[in-house]
């Protein structure tokens, strides 16, 4: 019974940070992104055993580029 409410709880938590970040990006207040990019980065690597990187300091808040692993060729959004 514990599994069905951990993942209810996370989903509900993930489905505000979207709208949040949704919301405050109209608003052109955009440090939730930032702080997903970093925290997703660190998840995909540890989840996945990649090597991404965030590419902001690499090319200035590319579009369409979040995060990027030069060892694995592989780019994210």
């Amino acid at each position: 019974m514990n599994r069905s409410n951990y993942f209810d709880t996370i989903e509900e938590k993930l489905n505000i940070l979207a709208v949040r970040i949704t919301s405050r990006g109209r608003l052109n207040l955009l440090n939730l992104n930032l702080h997903s990019e970093n925290f997703y980065y660190h998840f995909m690597n540890l989840l996945f055993g990649w090597d991404t990187k965030n590419a902001n300091p690499l090319s200035g808040n590319a579009e369409a580029i979040d995060l990027i692993d030069h060892s694995n060729k592989l780019i994210i959004q």
